[in-house]
C-alpha cells in the first residue's frame, strides 16, 4: 500500500514539475530545457533572439541517449534574462507542428533566428563542446533577415558571454576589464574549452568588475589579425583597451576562475592607484608581480600573513584600521602579503613565521617584528620615520602639544580606533600562562591601557619611544 502511495505521488510530482517548466515564466525555469507547443513555438521565435530546438520522440533510442547532453547545454544557456533559449518539442504530442517543420527523424536539432521560421539544421557531432561551439559560431554570423536590424555593431550578451566581432570589438573593450577567448570553430582545443568557457561566463554574469567574451576568428579575421592571433584558443586579459596579459595553460573551470580572481584582486590593488591614493582600499594586497613597485613608496609597512593563522586573523582587524589612519598620508603605505598565494615572495623575503611585520623605508628594511607590538607603538614607529623624512606628520594623528610623543596623542589614536571598532579585538584573545593559574583577558589589557594617566604614562611613553628609536637606528 505504501509503495502504491509513493508511486502515485511521485507521478503527480513529475507532472507538476513538467507543468512548471511549461507554464511558468522562463526566469523561473532557469537551467531547464524549455518545452514548446505550437503556440509557444511561434511566440518564442518572435520574442527571443535565437532558439535552439530539439524535435524528438520519447520512444527514440537516439533521443534517450542524447537527452542528458541537451540538458547540460540548457544549464549553460537557459539562465535568467537570457534572450537565447534551448528548447524541445515532443513530436508525439505536436505532430502537426513537426510535420510543418519537415521533421523526419529523431532527434532533429535546428536553430531559429529571431522572426525567422527558416531554420539552420545542426548536423555536427552531438557532444557538449561541439554544440557549444556551434552556438558561438552561429551567434557571431550576421543576421541577413531584413525584418531584424543589423546588430553586429552592438554587443550581444547571452548567459554572461559577450559575443564580439570586427564591428563591436573596439567599442566593447574601451572601458573595464575583459577576459576574451579567441577561437576557431575547427580547432579541437577550442572545442574542448568551449563548455568551460561558457560556464565561466555564467559564473561571472552578475559581476560588474569583469566581462567574459569570445571572438570567432573565422568570422572576425581583421580583429584577430590586428592582435596577432595565430594559434587557438588564445585567452587575453584586456583592460581599458590595453592588453594586460596572455593567459596560458588554463583548461578547467577551476583554473579559469582562479585566474580571474587573481587578476581582479590585482586590479583592486593596482600599485599606480595606491601610489596616487586614488579611491583605494586601506590596505594594499602585494604579490610577486607588484612587490618592487609598491616598495617605491617612502614608507611601506607590510603584514606577512597566512589565512590559517589565528593570530594573523586577529591582527588583520588592527591592520585595516591602521590603513585607514594613514590612508590620506601620501608617503605611507599599509600593505599585506598572503603567503599562501604568494609563497615564492615570502620565501625570497625569508619570512618563516606568521604574522611577520616589516617596515621598509625607500626600499630598505628598517624594522621587523612578530606582530606583538601595541598599536600606539606601531603608530609611533611610523611617525618617527615620517619625522626623520623632514616633513610634517599627518594632521590625522598630531595634536596641539609640541611634544612628538605625548600621551594625549596616543590616547586620541586609541580612542579613534575604539570608535571605529572594538579595541579588544586588537589586543587578541586571552593568553594562558604555562602554569595554568592565571589568565589575562582582553578586558584586563584594555583596563591597563586606559589606566595610563599623568606623569607615569608620559614616562612609559618616552621609554617606548626611545626603545623604538634604538631599534630603528640599529636596523638602519
Amino acid at each position: 500500500m505504501l509503495r502504491m502511495f509513493s508511486k502515485v505521488h511521485t507521478l503527480k510530482l513529475i507532472l507538476f514539475l513538467s507543468y512548471l517548466i511549461i507554464k511558468l515564466p522562463e526566469t523561473l525555469a532557469e537551467g531547464f530545457v524549455f518545452n514548446y507547443n505550437a503556440e509557444k513555438f511561434k511566440e518564442q521565435i518572435k520574442e527571443m533572439d535565437g532558439n535552439f530546438i530539439m524535435f524528438y520522440a520519447p520512444w527514440s533510442r537516439h533521443y534517450v541517449e542524447f537527452e542528458p547532453r541537451w540538458k547540460d547545454l540548457a544549464k549553460f544557456m537557459n539562465v535568467n534574462e537570457s534572450k537565447l533559449a534551448i528548447a524541445q518539442i515532443d513530436c508525439t504530442v505536436n505532430m502537426k507542428l513537426c510535420h510543418e517543420c519537415d521533421i523526419t527523424g529523431y532527434p532533429t536539432l535546428v536553430y531559429y533566428r529571431k522572426n525567422s521560421f527558416t531554420p539552420t539544421v545542426y548536423n555536427g557531432t552531438r557532444d557538449l563542446p561541439s554544440l557549444t561551439m556551434f552556438l558561438s559560431e552561429i551567434i557571431s554570423i550576421k543576421d541577413t533577415n531584413p525584418e531584424n536590424s543589423d546588430d553586429t555593431a552592438n554587443v550581444l550578451t547571452y548567459a554572461g558571454m559577450a559575443y564580439l566581432n570586427d564591428k563591436n570589438f573596439e567599442k566593447s573593450i574601451a572601458t573595464g576589464q575583459h577576459f576574451i577567448m579567441f577561437f576557431a570553430p575547427w580547432c579541437s582545443a577550442s572545442q574542448r574549452l568551449a563548455p568551460e568557457w561558457s560556464e565561466l561566463g555564467i559564473f561571472y554574469a552578475r559581476n560588474d568588475d569583469i566581462q567574459i567574451g569570445q571572438v570567432n576568428c573565422l568570422l572576425s579575421a581583421a580583429t584577430c589579425k590586428k592582435l596577432g592571433i595565430k594559434d587557438y584558443p588564445k585567452l587575453l586579459w584586456i583592460q581599458n583597451r590595453t592588453l594586460i596579459r596572455n593567459a596560458i595553460g588554463l583548461e578547467t573551470m577551476d583554473e579559469l576562475s582562479n585566474y580571474v580572481e587573481k587578476m581582479l584582486v590585482s586590479d583592486k590593488h593596482d600599485p599606480v592607484k595606491f601610489m596616487k591614493k586614488e579611491k583605494v582600499l586601506p590596505v594594499a594586497r602585494i604579490t610577486e608581480d607588484t612587490f618592487e613597485t609598491f616598495l617605491e613608496k617612502d614608507l611601506v609597512f607590510i603584514n606577512y600573513f597566512a589565512p590559517w593563522c589565528a593570530h594573523c586573523m586577529q591582527l588583520n582587524y588592527l591592520w585595516r584600521h591602521l590603513g585607514v589612519r594613514f590612508q590620506d598620508e601620501s608617503r605611507v603605505l599599509i600593505a599585506d602579503v598572503n603567503c599562501v598565494h604568494s609563497k615564492t615572495l615570502c620565501e625570497t623575503e625569508k619570512v618563516s613565521m606568521f604574522p611577520t611585520l616589516r617596515l621598509y623605508r625607500h626600499n630598505e628594511l628598517v624594522y621587523s617584528g612578530d606582530g606583538s607590538m601595541p598599536i600606539e607603538n606601531i603608530v609611533l614607529l611610523i611617525k618617527e620615520h615620517l619625522d626623520s623624512l623632514n616633513d610634517k606628520f599627518s594632521d590625522n594623528i598630531t595634536t596641539s602639544d609640541s611634544s612628538p610623543y605625548n600621551v594625549a596623542s596616543l590616547e586620541k589614536i586609541v580612542e579613534d580606533i575604539k570608535q571605529k571598532g572594538n579595541i579588544k579585538d586588537l589586543i587578541g584573545e586571552k593568553e594562558v600562562k604555562d602554569d595554568g593559574d592565571k589568565e589575562h583577558t582582553k578586558d584586563e589589557n584594555v583596563e591597563k591601557l586606559e589606566e595610563k594617566e599623568g606623569e607615569s604614562a608620559r614616562v612609559e611613553t618616552d621609554v617606548k619611544a626611545s626603545e623604538i628609536n634604538s631599534i630603528a637606528r640599529d636596523e638602519l
